[in-house]
Order: structure tokens, then C-alpha cells, then sequence
């Protein structure tokens, strides 16, 4: 049986293309290109397997580090017009794609340790992504509330 890397690597594309679809549909605040989209997903994809791999090499049980893409990632966001909600939901979208694709190969179940990475890597790069964006928006606040004087 193909392990949650195996099967992520090897639909990536398929991964991908479903989630920017929702996205737009979904969550985008209007019509935005494709690299807009995209941002630093297929990035974090590919941290997410990494991370997936080395929990199969033994790696002892620890949080799955997935860089500072969460944070890069809500600067985008909040720059590219998204609302904080439609943000986290894009994060959900991913992971039912995620899971989607699983089902579709005939998984009936994942190992604890993948759905336990698969989450801390969830977590950690939206954390992150919430805490930019929401930093972000009180810097903008402030300043308009307190413009600089000419």
C-alpha cells in the first residue's frame, strides 16, 4: 500500500489544480490569476511531504516544521484582497483535497503518525498565516487612524 507521501507526490498536479479551482470558486475575493492563486502552495506541498517522509524514515515524534511559508503566505493574501475566513478555509480546502485524493486511491484509512504530521504541518503554516495577516491589518489600522503628518 502506497504510503500519504507516495500518493501526494505522485497526484501533486491533480492535488493542485483541484485546490486552485476551489479556491477560486470558493474563497478568492474575484478573479486572480493563476500565480496570485497559487502563491506558495506548491511549496508547502512539497515541505508537507518532506515532512510526511520523515516521519516514514523514523524521525522521532516531533512538530513537522514547514518554513516560514504560512507567513509569507498571509502577507500574500492580505495584499491580494482575501478576507482572514476565506484564507483559513482555503488551508481546509487543501487538506479535503488532501484527503479527497486518498479516498479516490482506495485508502480506507491513514496511519495515525501521517494524519498526526498532516495536521501539525496544517497547523503550523496556518497559524502562521493568521497571525501575519492579522498583524498586517493592525499596521493598516493604525495608520489610518494615525496618518503621518505632512
Amino acid at each position: 500500500m502506497d504510503t500519504l507521501a507516495d500518493v501526494m507526490e505522485a497526484r501533486r498536479d491533480v492535488l493542485f489544480q483541484r485546490w486552485l479551482e476551489r479556491v477560486q470558486r470558493d474563497h478568492a475575493p474575484g478573479p486572480l490569476t493563476e500565480p496570485e492563486l497559487a502563491d506558495h502552495i506548491p511549496e508547502f506541498l512539497r515541505e508537507v511531504i518532506a515532512a510526511l517522509r520523515r516521519e516514514e524514515e523514523g524521525d522521532a515524534p516531533k512538530v513537522h516544521r514547514v518554513g516560514p511559508l504560512g507567513w509569507e503566505h498571509g502577507e500574500q493574501r492580505f495584499h491580494t484582497g482575501f478576507h482572514l475566513p476565506s484564507v483559513v478555509r482555503e488551508y481546509g480546502a487543501l487538506h479535503d483535497c488532501i484527503l479527497d485524493l486518498v479516498e479516490e486511491q482506495g485508502h480506507a484509512l491513514l496511519r495515525l503518525e501521517e494524519s498526526r504530521v498532516l495536521v501539525q504541518c496544517f497547523n503550523r503554516a496556518l497559524a502562521d498565516a493568521v497571525a501575519h495577516f492579522l498583524r498586517l491589518r493592525e499596521r493598516e489600522l493604525q495608520e489610518e487612524s494615525h496618518p503621518p503628518m505632512s
